[in-house]
């Protein structure tokens, strides 16, 4: 999609109504430039060195603090956290250190689709559980494929608030799930890996993201600074583990090895120090209420076109669902045919629920207009 947008940019037929990938649209805040600057003017000897695999140790301790009173973990440490190249990074190494070769991965769909290039990786499989219409959690199905994928059922993958719905799992859901995951009874335990990126991209301060971290003991919570702070590119993130899981020494141990010996080494050094300097800050992160307006504004015109979505509370990401009369036809017709207007979309096949369309609107505003109009066309 990112080569498309680009051969389309440059044949000179006009403006690209670019909605295909979710690459932040906004600078980092000031704040992170200044920090930079700061760091790079007042450099002591060794700053760009080899560091333990897991990080710097201060910059650890100050996000164990963080994640602690976020969420109220008692007991959380430094050693706890381990700074990862982005949230893939992150995975990647949980899935090296957790998973043996045939171990499932249950996921609810729609979800992020590289999740299964990461489980073919270190030789597990996705297993897609499907969520209620509105695309909150259906827990018995998610009950009924960790207990149909018994014994190799390993992980339970969550990613909220969610890529490509926006949808956040509320406390009720999390509760619920919690509950249900504690009357199975497994021959091993069953770990689940939180992915949160958007959690900090929530489109009014009324917005709540929970966690189960602090409801399921094996929990490891996954975040980057890739949409918040607008740093996609600079692939800064972490894992936290629960100060409730079990194995918790040794998995510290694991992913310390897991991510020296995949080949990312540490985390980029420069990006580690700048975080106690920006998080948390007032201004220091990128003003959310551009994407929150464009996905209300967006979400406003397809609604109109009679295409189904939840109402966006967070993240840059709408899942519309088809209208009734362009079903037939499919995502990835609609998804051509909205190419042949300069509108680049994502099909939903992708997420693994066709009938779908996930578009990014992390994107400058006139992009939305554009993007309407090229809607409105096709479905005239």
């Amino acid at each position: 999609m990112f080569e498309l947008g680009r051969q389309l940019r440059a044949d000179g037929g006009g403006p690209v109504w670019d909605l295909s990938l979710g690459n932040p649209s906004l600078e980092p805040p000031k704040l992170w430039s200044e920090a930079i600057t700061e760091l790079l003017r007042d450099e002591p000897p060794g700053k760009h060195k080899y560091m333990t695999n897991s990080g710097f140790l201060d910059v650890r301790e100050f996000i164990a603090a963080r994640e602690a009173e976020r969420y109220g973990l008692d007991g959380l440490e430094k050693h706890d956290v381990t700074m990862t190249v982005g949230a893939a990074g992150a995975i990647n190494v949980l899935l090296k250190s957790i998973v043996d070769v045939g171990d499932k991965v249950i996921v609810p769909a729609p979800f992020f689709s590289e999740y299964e290039h990461y489980c073919a990786n270190h030789g597990a499989s996705l297993v897609p559980v499907p969520t209620h219409r509105d695309f909150t959690l259906d827990i018995d199905a998610i009950v009924a494929a960790i207990e149909a994928e018994r014994p190799h059922a390993r992980i339970l993958l969550l990613n909220s608030p969610n890529n490509p719905t926006g949808v956040i799992y509320s406390a009720a859901e999390l509760d619920a799930l919690a509950a249900a995951l504690t009357k199975l009874e497994l021959p091993r335990p069953l770990w689940v890996i939180e992915d949160t990126p958007y959690r900090d991209v929530v489109h009014s301060k009324e917005v709540e993201v929970p966690s189960m971290i602090a409801r399921w003991p094996n929990s490891v919570l996954v975040t980057s600074h890739s949409k918040d702070l607008g740093l996609a590119g600079e692939r800064i993130g972490y894992l936290v583990i629960s100060p409730r899981a079990r194995g918790r020494e040794l998995l510290h141990r694991a992913v310390a090895f897991c991510n020296r010996t995949l080949g990312f080494v540490n985390a980029p050094a420069l990006m580690q120090r700048v975080l106690p300097k920006v998080l948390g800050q007032p201004g220091g992160r990128v003003e959310v209420s551009v994407y929150a307006s464009n996905c209300a504004r967006m979400a406003e015109g397809l609604q109109a076109l009679g295409f189904e979505l939840p109402v966006p509370r967070a993240g840059f990401f709408l899942f519309p669902r088809l209208p009734e009369a362009l079903r037939e036809a499919g995502d990835v017709a609609l998804t051509d045919r909205l190419r042949e207007r300069r509108a680049l979309v994502v099909p939903g096949v992708a997420f693994g629920v066709p009938g779908h369309l996930r578009l990014a609107m992390c994107v400058d505003p006139p992009v939305v207009d554009g993007a309407l109009n090229a809607f409105r066309a096709v479905c005239a």
